[in-house]
């Protein structure tokens, strides 16, 4: 089987650079490129690849995270890779929370990104974000998948790793501030936190 890939980056070279690395392999094939939110989520919905490949920053804003959670709840959904040159726990853990189902920080190799992809494609969760910040985010992902977190609590917890307020997500959920504030509860006591500061 081929891997239909979409490539979503507003850098040309980057982008120029993974159609190159990965059209040159016999099991991988780009089949649309994106520059920015719009264009990425009609190139899914027309090309339906089986791989999008996302920073976590377009166009200048931080829109990868929304953009995956958007694409992961689309009528059929394609496996995405976040490949970024930011790589802190709050990044990783966000793109966890986002429905991401790898991580790829640029420093890596072209062919860490290629056995990335097979491995993705193969149904396994990879997570390369550097020596400095893998076990930390290893940490929190684990204690995410024992916690039982429902759905909605894991969104929340994915604005609350990207600092936004209980008020501005509300906003972005269409909620109540009350039920905001219900879920950020329930979300600490689970993971046996005392505050939002211990995520950080």
């Amino acid at each position: 089987m081929t891997v239909r890939v979409l490539v979503v980056e507003d850098h040309p070279v980057v982008s120029l650079g993974l159609r190159t690395v990965i059209d040159a392999q016999p099991d991988m094939k780009v089949v649309g490129d994106a520059t920015s939110v719009e264009t990425a989520l009609r190139a899914a919905r027309d090309l339906e690849p089986d791989l999008v490949i996302l920073p976590l920053r377009l166009e200048g804003e931080p829109l990868g995270i929304e953009l995956c959670r958007e694409l992961k709840t689309g009528k059929s959904s394609p496996r995405v890779l976040i490949y970024t040159s930011y790589n802190s726990m709050d990044d990783a853990s966000a793109s966890f929370l986002s429905g991401a189902d790898s991580f790829v920080h640029k420093k890596e190799d072209s062919g860490r990104l290629l056995e990335t992809i097979r491995s993705t494609m193969a149904g396994r969760r990879t997570w390369l974000l550097g020596v400095e910040h893998a076990d930390e985010s290893t940490r929190l992902q684990d204690a995410v998948e024992r916690s039982g977190l429902t759905q909605r609590e894991r969104e929340v917890l994915g604005f609350m790793l990207q600092r936004f307020s209980n008020a501005e997500i509300a906003s972005e959920l269409f909620v109540e501030l009350p039920t905001v504030k219900t879920h950020v509860s329930n979300i600490l006591a689970k993971l046996g936190l005392r505050s939002r500061n211990d995520l950080f």
